[in-house]
């Protein structure tokens, strides 16, 4: 790495828009430069629904996050996109090497990417194209065919896709404030960035990002991502149910929430109790804090069962060996873990951003875990589509895909992440 070179991130939930500047120095150094964060407003459940508040946060955003290293300094970022209408599959195909003298090279591998590139619907835009598999004349699980000789090759692909009306509202949102957007992440793979551990991927782990809005999910089998999904809950949920249960404004259900809230009443004691201040000119009253908890221990089972049945869905019977792995936002909910081993069984774990040496303690929180996970995909993924745009797209992945398969593309030289 020869000079120093920036990275943005910008995360824009349906709670908070959080954006981060960071820089890799020549030495592959990297240092957190600001960051920034907002309250969120004009989405719901990943989808812009005012994309003009969502442009006033994302500037905010932004501005907060370069207030004391200058202007100039973000010029493209990284951004996640979440919400119901992100979709997967994974694809096959097979080739033959014409010649049987011939070693596997670039012609072959661009030649059988082509082949298996997907055909989605006009509104549909790719995402991502990631290899997980390949099978060398009979021979399955090689990792990298590039040089060696066969006569079939098989790959077999995960896609991830989104609606292309919605992610264009996305980058038009970003691009208000002067800035391009350098690639579209879609959220689950970037906090696995920043949350799973090498061993989980390769073990088979289920990553469940619980933000305000959604449940950003990602099933990794033998180091790969397997399957995706989003489902529209999240959060902001329970505190509905809160509210409706206590006939309180979402406002104090939020508050009573994050003080007194537990997914699992009986590890509440049963005598405790909580204060519900006045509003409205009603009188504040006391109300047993086991209670309270009931309306937010349903909706985390349902939550959780929701989760099941997306598992199910991939094909899995049951979690894989390393489990479940919950972060953001909800994982912060006192219970949540305890709820989900009784609820699920297997092994369950509570994730928090990792990867960065000397991380903030504003990003040390597990509801950061996708805009740290954006900036450690942007360094990792520095070579692979420069910028997003939704003409020309099969060309830009094609190129990204056949650079990762052949190694082609420059190796970052040791960053120092952690």
């Amino acid at each position: 790495m020869s000079k120093e070179t920036f990275y943005t991130a910008v995360d824009i939930g349906s709670n908070k828009v959080c954006s981060i500047v960071a820089r890799v120095g020549a030495e592959g150094d990297l240092k957190i430069l600001g960051t920034g964060m907002v309250t969120s407003q004009g989405m719901q459940k990943g989808r812009i629904d005012n994309i003009d508040e969502v442009k006033v946060a994302v500037k905010s955003s932004l501005e907060e996050a370069q207030r004391y290293i200058g202007r100039g300094v973000i010029s493209g970022v990284y951004a996640g996109v979440s919400g119901s209408h992100i979709s997967c599959l994974n694809t096959k195909d097979m080739m033959e090497n014409p010649s049987a003298d011939e070693d596997i090279g670039p012609q072959h591998l661009d030649q059988l990417i082509r082949s298996s590139f997907p055909k989605v619907d006009p509104s549909q835009e790719i995402l991502h194209m990631i290899p997980i598999g390949y099978e060398v004349d009979g021979m399955e699980a090689v990792r990298n065919p590039a040089g060696l000789h066969a006569k079939h090759i098989n790959v077999e692909s995960h896609v991830v896709m989104g609606d292309a009306a919605t992610l264009r509202n996305t980058v038009k949102a970003i691009e208000a404030s002067r800035v391009s957007v350098r690639s579209l992440v879609v959220e689950s793979l970037a906090s696995a960035e920043s949350t799973l551990t090498g061993d989980e991927k390769e073990m088979g782990a289920v990553l469940v990002d619980i933000g305000g809005g959604t449940i950003d999910l990602m099933i990794y089998r033998q180091g790969n991502p397997w399957y995706s999904a989003v489902i529209p809950v999240g959060g902001n949920q329970l505190t509905r149910d809160l509210a409706v249960a206590m006939r309180i404004p979402y406002f104090l259900a939020e508050d009573i929430k994050l003080k007194w809230g537990n997914a699992l009443p009986e590890l509440v004691r049963a005598d405790e109790e909580v204060v519900v201040p006045s509003f409205q000119g009603q009188p504040r009253r006391i109300a047993k804090r086991k209670d309270l908890c009931e309306p937010l221990h349903a909706r985390t089972v349902e939550m959780l069962k929701q989760i099941l049945l997306r598992v199910r869905q991939s094909g899995l019977r049951q979690l894989p060996t390393a489990g479940l792995v919950i972060t953001g936002g909800c994982a912060e909910l006192p219970g949540i873990r305890e709820l989900a081993l009784k609820t699920l069984g297997g092994s369950v774990r509570l994730a928090y951003p990792q990867g960065i040496a000397g991380l903030p303690t504003q990003l040390q929180k597990a509801s950061t875990s996708t805009a740290v996970g954006l900036l450690l995909w942007g360094i990792k993924h520095q070579g692979e589509r420069r910028s997003y745009s939704t003409r020309d797209r099969t060309v830009k992945v094609h190129r990204s895909l056949r650079e990762r398969l052949m190694g082609g593309r420059k190796q970052e030289q040791g960053v120092q992440v952690g």
